[in-house]
Parts: structure tokens; C-alpha cells; sequence
């Protein structure tokens, strides 16, 4: 798999009250077999700071946004995903995709 971009963006409002100035978005774009794909994972904004209170990963501290990452950690640990579209609404689920996770060891295996 060859990264070709990542993206995060913040979703934007919905009409009639809708939570969804709430959410992120994170966007991964790949070549594989010769073809490019992309995967977008949509998830609830305050997870980022989740990450951060339990030590897992600072995005002020590290400089490069949850959002970048997202996308690209749920394909790795669900490789047989199907669907190009995913929504995470629970903060363990979240969590999980950064078990093991290093920005070094990213950047090394995704050069951008």
C-alpha cells in the first residue's frame, strides 16, 4: 500500500440543530494493485482529546492532527474493510486504533 494523501477536516453543521459540528473527518487516499483508493473515517471530535488525557497521542505536542492519522490507522487495523465510508461513536473503538501507535514508525512507513 502506497499512502498517496491524508486529510482531516471538521464536519460541517447540518440544518435543524444537528450535533455534527461535533465530528471530524479524516481522509486517506492510497494506490494498491494499481489502483487508488480512499477510505474516510468519520468520528466524534472529543476523542482527539481523549488520546491526549490518557497519554496516547498529543496532537499539539506531535504537531500532526488526529484527523491525519484516523483514516489510515482503521485501514490498517481492518485491512478486509469493504465499505469506503466508517463512523466510530465510541471512545474505546477510537482508542484502539492507536494501541501501539508511533508517529515515527508512521512517518517511516508512510513517507509523504
Amino acid at each position: 500500500m502506497k499512502l498517496i494523501s491524508v486529510a482531516g477536516e471538521s464536519v460541517a453543521p447540518g440544518k435543524g440543530g444537528s450535533p455534527s459540528d461535533t465530528f471530524d473527518r479524516s481522509i486517506s487516499t492510497w494506490q494498491e494493485n494499481g489502483q487508488e483508493k480512499t477510505i474516510t473515517v468519520t468520528y466524534v471530535r472529543f476523542f482527539g482529546k481523549v488520546l491526549a488525557e490518557r497519554g496516547i497521542y498529543d496532537q499539539e505536542a506531535e504537531g500532526v492532527p488526529v484527523s491525519h492519522l484516523v483514516a489510515t490507522l482503521f485501514l490498517e487495523k481492518n485491512p478486509e474493510a469493504k465499505e469506503t465510508r466508517h463512523y466510530i461513536n465510541d471512545t474505546e473503538d477510537f482508542v484502539a486504533l492507536f494501541e501501539g501507535f508511533s508517529l515515527t514508525k508512521w512517518k517511516e512507513r508512510y513517507p509523504l
